[in-house]
């Protein structure tokens, strides 16, 4: 890494795929409270058909971490929600 580089914490801009509990601990609690919960989550995010990827696509079950497209995430919130 450059040293004149600064690490910057990945946001919401940078990020393109996150895990249900990336999106628990870095994403959602600046747009909703109270953050549901894991199970309610993964629902919601399955109705609304948010595009989600496995890290290997072959497993069919037990394939590991699923990681949900943030992009996704904010057109749900953007759609779904009542604007402050």
């Amino acid at each position: 890494m450059n040293p004149n580089q600064v690490s910057e914490k990945p946001t919401a801009s940078n990020v393109r795929l996150a895990s249900l509990d990336e999106l628990i601990e870095n994403f959602l609690p600046a747009h909703i409270a109270p953050v549901p919960s894991r199970h309610r989550l993964r629902a919601w995010l399955d109705s609304a058909r948010v595009p989600r990827f496995k890290p290997n696509p072959t497993a069919v079950r037990g394939g590991g971490v699923v990681f949900y497209s943030v992009s996704g995430v904010e057109k749900l919130l953007k759609t779904r929600t009542l604007a402050p």
